[in-house]
C-alpha cells in the first residue's frame, strides 16, 4: 500500500523583473540560464509598472507588446508574463516588496528565485525592505563577462556587497553565463539612429518598434 503523506516537490519560480524597455537578447539569456542551471519550474517576467528607482519613458502598452512578442518567437513554456504591476496606479511607484508579497499569496509554498544583474546588487540595500526580500528570495545573480568585470573598479565592491549581504542571511547564487554586453539602452540609441539592431534584438521586436516610431528622438 502506498501512503498518500509522501511530500511533495516544492515549486521553484524565478521571477525577472524590469522594465524591458525593449526586452533583448541578453534578457533572453538570463532567463533561459537561470530557467536551465536552476531547473525553474516556470520564469515570471515581472514588467515593471512604475519602478521606484528607475525611470521608463516608453509605454507599458509598448514594452508589454514587444515582450509578448519575444517570448512567443522564443517558444519556452517556462516563460511567463507577470502583469500584476501594471495593474497599480501610475501615479504610485511600485516597489519588489509588495510585489512578492502579492506572488507569496498567489503561489503559496513556492520557492521563488529573483533573477538580477549586477547593477541591481550593488543598489540592493537601497530597496525598500531589502532585509524582508533577503529572507523570502534566493537571489540570482548574473554578472557580465568576467573581463569586464576585473576592468571595472566596481569589482571589488561587487565582492563586498556579495559577502554583507550573505552575513545578513541573504542567500545568493551566481550564474555562468556566456559573454554579453548587450544594453537597452544601446538598443535605443542605435534605433534612434535608424540602425536595426538585428544580431542583438528579436526583429519582430524591432519591426514593431519602427512602426510605432518607438526611440526616436
Amino acid at each position: 500500500m502506498v501512503s498518500n503523506n509522501f511530500e511533495k516537490k516544492i515549486e521553484n519560480i524565478g521571477l525577472f523583473g524590469g522594465g524591458f524597455d525593449p526586452v533583448h537578447r541578453a534578457h533572453i539569456q538570463m532567463a533561459k540560464t537561470a530557467a536551465d542551471q536552476l531547473r525553474l519550474d516556470s520564469v515570471r517576467w515581472i514588467l515593471a509598472g512604475n519602478p521606484a528607482h528607475k525611470n521608463i519613458d516608453t509605454s507599458a502598452k509598448h514594452r508589454l507588446k514587444m515582450l509578448q512578442i519575444a517570448l512567443k518567437n522564443l517558444k519556452d513554456e517556462r516563460m511567463v508574463i507577470d502583469q500584476r504591476e501594471l495593474s497599480k496606479s501610475t501615479s504610485k511607484p511600485s516597489y519588489t516588496c509588495e510585489t512578492i508579497k502579492s506572488l507569496m499569496k498567489d503561489f503559496p509554498k513556492k520557492k521563488f528565485f529573483w533573477i538580477l544583474g549586477e547593477d541591481q546588487i550593488l543598489k540592493f540595500k537601497s530597496w525598500k525592505n531589502w532585509k524582508w526580500l533577503l529572507g523570502n528570495l534566493v537571489l540570482t545573480l548574473c554578472r557580465r563577462p568576467e573581463d569586464s568585470i576585473r576592468k571595472n573598479k566596481s569589482f571589488s565592491y561587487l565582492s563586498m556587497t556579495i559577502k554583507s549581504l550573505e552575513e545578513y542571511g541573504g542567500k545568493i547564487m551566481v550564474l555562468d553565463m556566456r559573454p554579453d554586453n548587450v544594453s537597452s539602452s544601446c538598443i535605443r540609441e542605435l534605433i534612434s539612429k535608424r540602425q536595426n539592431p538585428s544580431n542583438i534584438l528579436d526583429q519582430s521586436v524591432y519591426e514593431y518598434a519602427k512602426k510605432n516610431k518607438l526611440y526616436l528622438n
